[in-house]
């Protein structure tokens, strides 16, 4: 889409000869209004999935659906020179201090490593359950808990597998792929499952078994221990093997979205795999498992202890968890129908018991077509340290969209709440697609999601791909809705952002979206759904953003009088025993001389009316318009008052409009610039109508030469007060050529 642009000169020649309080030629105007148009970039495998037929995509797993590329300023962080280490083990009995200094100087240089030299890791067995993805995501989890925190903890996989498919003996799971038990999954199941408040639960809540049985949703029903706040996406390895065994990496996507590796570029994207298992723990991988003639011993796959794919022509089948790896490990150990090109090789735990493979380990040459093609890595977690969770992607960020013409965008949700209960905003969860810094904004009082007048309430550093639950300063939530508003810059020179997207006949099939609760910005201040977007590949109906809010919930707030809660001894509560302001002291210099209790009658109520309630204060709020310092913005031309009324929240007993002439105006009329709105206890509200100069309620020429006068020549033509802010369209406190975009727009279109 072409943005919109106004070139002065242009302007001056159009109204060149006319009157400026006259005639327009409007259709001289050349615009925009359109959504910018949203991309995406596809890996070769989603294409290729694209093209099987509907019965073979719901029977394949769905790939990475997302190709993304590292910034060269991240891969410099990781080159072949690092920071290399000489000591041993990083032991878990030292100081939490020293221990943290061992792991910042801690290097993926190293060139065998192993976590089981650190850390206790268990073997487990999956039997015939398939729940090998499972079961990795599970040790990632607590190897990252065992290194971390020093904290030993098995989880169940077999709950992570059941709270993630859909079908149940009593009705149907909301938070289910399009999958049952036992029919194979993803970490990225595991890793939303370990981000929606459903879990970790411990493995003696739900122990393993080796079947597939149907059960009940109740049955799911297990106090969580543990969750992710932090997990990254690590990058992309895709494999293409010429016919002398030489390999070329790219990052998997098609067309220019395409990029291939250099050998350093290579060397540092496995740092960084390694330097993750050092800090952080295990990282969960896939393989192609099912090909038995890879492994070194194809007569008995289970007593192999090497295995290598030269082909990328297979599909991941089965689930590893990298827990190290052995640079020299030689190219001859595999002895399968292929040979890699070079030596070294990670260290996989596997899924089938102590019994299989080398004592449940097996090495996966570096060159394997898959082993680097999905790879995830926890960094942090907790025990559960807050009160609602709202969301709108309990499934998780399944791929990315965005622009391709500017590094910076701004996303946003908006969430209701139930505003009986006070409520404090905490923590904000995001994902990201790739390296990018984040402003986030809060408006705790209502859905306007202009950047202007928000709360920032954090600013990060540059974030990994993946997921991140940011601390925020602690925002008060007032009202029956609040946004949240996400500036995000990269260094790609694309904004791209992540999104749970509903991808018809496959796994993510059963995504159910959540329509004008989420949107995309350029500017912060011109929003588009994206319910109303189209990207090929995607139901965007059913597409949402992957944006989290955790609160604090508090007692009922002190203006209801009829809540249990309520401490009658609280000193902020204005009817408790213990109210500093004693009434009946007529010499108390705090008390208020307006206020109408009897110094002679000190029992008299506050409120003679109803004596049982004290006065209630006057409240206004909307998630239409914009109300700041008495002024009330956003209003659309030709909204009638009735209108008007539905889009505000008040709890004034009356609501009296009143025209600029003084006089009372009625239900029908239309909403005009300068026209007031008093409520019960006295307050005025000065009414602003988007490009309504004339405060007539419309937009007509004479409001876009008014307009034009003002933005052009300026001086004899200066719009003032009300009329200055009705030609502020967008509210960002300024005029300027988005603003004329805007009031051009509405008036061709009314």
């Amino acid at each position: 889409m072409k943005k919109f642009k106004f070139d002065k000169r242009a302007i001056k020649m159009l109204c060149a000869g006319t009157a400026l309080l006259g005639v327009l030629f409007i259709n001289s105007f050349s615009f925009a209004t359109d959504a910018p148009e949203l991309q995406t970039s596809h890996t070769e495998q989603f294409v290729e999935w694209q093209n099987l037929s509907e019965e073979e995509k719901e029977n394949t797993l769905i790939p990475k659906l997302y190709a993304d590329t590292v910034d060269e300023d991240v891969l410099s962080q990781y080159d072949k020179n690092g920071i290399s280490y000489g000591f041993k083990a990083l032991t878990r009995s030292i100081s939490e201090d020293w221990y943290e200094s061992l792991v910042k100087a801690a290097s993926y240089n190293q060139p065998a490593y192993n976590l089981n030299n650190d850390i206790k890791i268990q073997v487990k067995h999956q039997g015939r359950t398939n729940e090998c993805w499972a079961f990795s995501t599970v040790t990632m989890l607590e190897t990252n808990l065992a290194l971390l925190k020093n904290v030993n903890k098995t989880f169940s996989a077999r709950h992570m597998d059941y709270s993630t498919i859909k079908t149940f003996t009593d009705g149907e799971n909301s938070y289910g792929y399009n999958r049952e038990a036992g029919s194979g999954g993803l970490a990225p199941f595991g890793l939303a499952y370990l981000t929606n408040g459903k879990g970790a639960v411990l493995e003696e809540q739900m122990p393993f078994e080796d079947n597939t049985n149907r059960i009940s949703l109740k049955d799911l029903d297990k106090p969580m221990d543990t969750f992710v706040t932090d997990y990254v996406t690590l990058p992309t390895l895709m494999k293409e093997y010429g016919s002398d065994g030489t390999v070329t990496y790219t990052n998997g996507g098609v067309g220019d979205k395409k990029h291939v590796y250099s050998a350093s570029e290579v060397t540092e994207l496995r740092n960084m795999i390694k330097d993750h298992i050092v800090k952080y723990g295990a990282v969960a991988s896939v393989t192609a498992g099912n090909q038995t003639q890879f492994y070194s011993n194809k007569n008995n796959i289970v007593k192999a202890k090497a295995y290598f794919c030269n082909s990328n022509s297979y599909v991941r089948d089965h689930a590893v968890t990298i827990v190290g790896w052995d640079d020299s490990y030689s190219r001859d150990n595999f002895t399968g129908v292929a040979k890699p090109k070079n030596n070294g090789a990670y260290i996989c735990l596997n899924t089938y018991g102590t019994e299989s493979f080398d004592n449940g380990y097996i090495y996966i040459s570096y060159e394997d077509a898959l082993i680097e093609s999905l790879l995830y890595g926890i960094v942090s977690t907790s025990t559960e340290d807050y009160d609602k969770l709202y969301q709108y992607n309990p499934m998780g960020d399944n791929t990315a969209i965005g622009l391709d013409s500017t590094n910076e965008g701004y996303i946003a949700v908006t969430y209701n709440r139930d505003s009986s209960k006070k409520e404090t905003l905490k923590y904000v969860g995001v994902s990201v697609p790739d390296n990018v810094s984040l402003e986030i904004y809060v408006n705790p009082r209502g859905n306007s999601t202009i950047v202007q007048g928000l709360t920032k309430v954090a600013t990060t550093e540059v974030l990994s791909p993946g997921y991140h639950r940011i601390d925020i300063t602690d925002v008060e939530l007032t009202e029956n809705n609040f946004a949240i508003v996400i500036k995000q810059k990269s260094n790609t020179g694309k904004f791209y952002f992540s999104v749970e997207a509903s991808v018809p006949n496959s796994l993510y099939s059963t995504i159910k979206g959540n329509p004008n609760r989420n949107m995309y910005s350029v500017d912060g201040y011109n929003w588009y759904m994206l319910s109303n977007q189209s990207v090929t590949g995607f139901d965007m109906k059913n597409t949402d953003l992957c944006i989290k809010a955790f609160t604090d919930i508090g007692t009922a707030t002190p203006t209801d009088p009829d809540d249990p809660n309520k401490n009658p001894d609280d000193p902020k509560d204005p009817v408790g025993p213990t109210d500093p302001i004693n009434p009946t002291d007529p010499d108390d210099p705090n008390k208020n001389p307006d206020d109408n209790k009897d110094p002679n009658n000190p029992d008299k109520p506050d409120n003679p009316d109803n004596p049982d309630k004290p006065d209630e204060k006057i409240t206004l709020s909307s998630s239409e318009y914009i109300i700041k310092e008495k002024y009330i913005y956003k209003i659309q031309p030709e909204t009638t008052i009735q209108t008007f009324k539905s889009k505000i929240t008040t709890n004034s007993k009356t609501l009296t409009f009143k025209e600029t002439n003084g006089n009372t105006a009625a239900d029908s009329a239309l909403v005009k610039t300068g026209m007031t709105l008093t409520l019960s206890d006295g307050t005025v509200y000065t009414l602003i109508v988007r490009g309504d100069v004339t405060g007539n309620g419309r937009i007509q020429q004479l409001d876009l030469s008014k307009f034009i006068a003002h933005y052009m020549f300026g001086k004899q033509y200066t719009l003032e007060g009300n009329q200055l802010k009705a030609i502020d369209l967008n509210c960002d406190w300024q005029v300027e050529l988005t603003d004329l975009s805007q009031i051009i727009d509405i008036y061709m279109n009314h």
